[in-house]
Formats: C-alpha cells, structure tokens, sequence
C-alpha cells in the first residue's frame, strides 16, 4: 500500500475530510521525483487548475504535519520542503544544478558513527546528514 494510500486512509478514518486540494497535496508529495517547497507545490497545484488560496497550502501543510503525516526538511537553504514522515529515516543527496533530490539510506555507518561518539562520552540527540553535488545526469 503506497504512502499516500495510507495517509489518504489514515486521515478518513480519524474523521477528517478529504478535500480536493488535501488529496492533491498528497498526493504532489507522493509522486514527486524531488522534495517540495510550499512555494513549488503552489507551482505545481496552479498548474493542474485547482483553485485555492495561497494561505490554504500553508495551513494544510501545517495540519499535515500536526497529524504526524508530514514532516519538514531543511536542506541548508532558507526554504523549508516537505516529505511523508511514515518513510523511514533516511538522508538526501541534492543536485545543485538541477535540483533532484535522492533518497539515501545510511542507517549502518550512522549507528557506527553513534557509537564512536558514546565511546567519546556523547550522546547524540538527532542528526543531520545531507550530500550536495551533482547528480548523474547533470554531472
């Protein structure tokens, strides 16, 4: 069952409605090749003719993110992008020149790296680990 399935369904049986443009911003989210900005998923909306105003999109990423839905991704610029939090945890590597975003799993060497640090007397809370680059098409 795709993320957006589950979430469409998750929403529906805790008694939220199921608006035209809550199910098209998740499913731009699930379909995406590249993690979304609210100022790309507005692109993205206008484009398949939806009318809404600019604040919904805000407040719907907001709620989305209050059911523990969605999550916000910082990847060092001064824009928040948005990803389904059911994913597992996982990293990014970005592609500067076009903007493609990979989904990198990491798991392993970061539980190494943990490791090294308790070793070190610290205890790390979270971590951060993102690549920038070129990806394969662009290099």
């Amino acid at each position: 069952m795709s993320n957006v399935v589950v979430i469409l369904k998750r929403l529906k049986e805790s008694g939220y409605r199921l608006t035209r443009l809550r199910e098209a911003m998740i499913g731009e989210l699930g379909t995406s090749k590249k993690l979304l900005s609210a100022g790309e998923m507005i692109e993205v909306l206008k484009k398949r003719k939806l009318a809404f105003h600019k604040t919904s999109i805000y407040r719907e990423l907001d709620f989305l993110i209050e059911q523990g839905m969605v999550k916000k991704v910082n990847l060092g610029d001064k824009e928040d992008r948005f990803e389904f939090a059911l994913m597992p945890h996982h990293h990014h590597a970005v592609c500067h020149k076009c903007g493609d975003i990979q989904h990198i799993d990491l798991e392993e060497e970061v539980r190494k790296m943990e490791h090294r640090l308790i070793r070190q007397q610290f205890k790390a809370e979270r971590h951060l680990v993102e690549f920038f680059g070129l990806c394969r098409n662009c290099q």
